[in-house]
């Protein structure tokens, strides 16, 4: 397994954390674990964050199309309304890929996800009413 996270009950958001290599099975694995945590409905925010060296290279737009999209869908109910992400990656050049799905127009009737280079622009973001 590839990432680690927990419920920050003070802020009432899911913090995960990616490393090493992290493919989209890792990734929507990773989502299907916290939808499924007990404080998921008093939250619905997911601050995702990136270790030194963790490497994405293997993500495509077709996976996020053809994979991850149909997740979301199927799992809409589950998720619930007003779920955001954000997703703090501070060298943004070496993870272009999650900036291209923060713009792909799918990315907004399933829930909110921002990329961001801090964890306070991050947290701003998804704690704002």
């Amino acid at each position: 397994m590839s990432y680690t996270y927990r419920y920050d009950r003070e802020l009432k958001v899911f913090r995960i954390r990616f490393e090493g290599e992290v493919d989209m099975a890792e990734i929507l694995r990773s989502d299907a674990d916290l939808i499924a945590e007990p404080d998921w409905p008093r939250s619905r925010r997911i601050l995702t964050t990136l270790a030194p060296g963790t490497d994405l290279s293997s993500l495509t737009v077709e996976q996020y199309l053809e994979t991850a999209m149909p997740y979301m869908e199927r799992t809409q109910g589950q998720r619930g309304e007003g779920t955001r992400e954000a997703w703090v990656i501070p060298e943004r050049w070496k993870s272009p890929i999650i900036q291209v799905w923060q713009h792909l127009p799918q990315t907004e009737a399933l829930h909110d996800f921002g990329v961001f280079e801090s964890e306070a622009d991050a947290l701003a973001w998804l704690l704002a009413d």
